[in-house]
């Protein structure tokens, strides 16, 4: 096992691709988080992803963990990141969220940074602990920050007796499909969204094995990476034909974080 995914072949695009033939399918619309560096290297891709309807978002020039990062530091990626989408054809980018759930309590100085550089919202927290970050004490809710920036944070389930990410990754790979419907449609009909995520290689059943970065040489969770990879988009259409609306996060904020904070105010 070579611990050096770089080397292998790149298929993002076509990964991408299938996520966008799904979502297609079902005639949804979605916001894509972008790292700079693919924006870079796949400018065109940017640009179909942005003429099917979708939104493009800031996830770091280079996929650095906040916890490395000082703020002029993530100031300055930020700033390239969005430029770089902004170039390649993304539109007016306003969102971010940040590599591997790494905005908590000790990296929330980012909200600052992303309200001085104009982000309206920021999708970036897992309110519930895993074996790298999580900010347990966050709470389930979309919150506006002190900084102005609005928090939309991960789905967890809050079923038996604890929290429990389902609807993304790996969570949404591995627990049983039937589950996971459940819970989205409880989710759902508490008037509450489902927030979730996916990444290009979620869906990649052709990928060499490696071990992945961040994961502590763990063998048990690189593992995980590989489970139900190819069952994933079934998963989803699934989830899609149970009739919940998906909505763009800028859309989101905009349609109805907002005008709720307005009636409230």
């Amino acid at each position: 096992m070579i611990p050096d995914g770089e080397r292998y072949a790149a298929r993002l695009p076509a990964n991408v691709e299938s996520y966008l033939a799904c979502l297609e399918r079902h005639d949804l619309r979605a916001t894509f988080f972008t790292v700079g560096n693919v924006a870079r290297r796949y400018p065109d891709l940017i640009r179909r992803i942005a003429a099917a309807g979708h939104e493009l978002a800031c996830h770091t020039s280079e996929h650095t963990p906040l916890e490395r990062l000082e703020a002029d530091a993530l100031e300055r990626d930020l700033e390239r990141n969005r430029e770089d989408l902004e170039r390649a054809g993304a539109g007016r980018v306003r969102g971010f969220r940040a590599p591997i759930f790494s905005l908590t309590a000790k990296t929330a100085w980012a909200y600052d940074v992303l309200a001085k550089l104009g982000f309206t919202y920021s999708s970036s927290v897992l309110p519930h602990r895993n074996p790298f970050y999580g900010w347990d004490s966050f709470g389930t809710e979309s919150t506006r920050t002190a900084s102005g920036v609005w928090e939309i944070p991960l789905s967890v389930s809050g079923a038996f007796g604890r929290k429990m990410p389902f609807a993304g990754g790996v969570y949404f790979r591995v627990l049983p499909a039937a589950l996971v419907r459940w819970l989205v449609a409880r989710r759902l009909a508490s008037g509450r969204p489902v927030v979730g995520y996916f990444h290009p290689y979620d869906v990649d059943v052709d990928q060499e094995r490696f071990m992945h970065p961040e994961l502590g040489d763990s063998r048990v969770l690189n593992a995980l990476m590989y489970v139900n990879r190819g069952r994933l988009l079934d998963r989803l259409d699934e989830i899609f034909a149970m009739g919940a609306p998906v909505v763009r996060y800028d859309g989101y904020v905009e349609n109805v974080l907002e005008k709720v904070a307005s009636a409230h105010a």
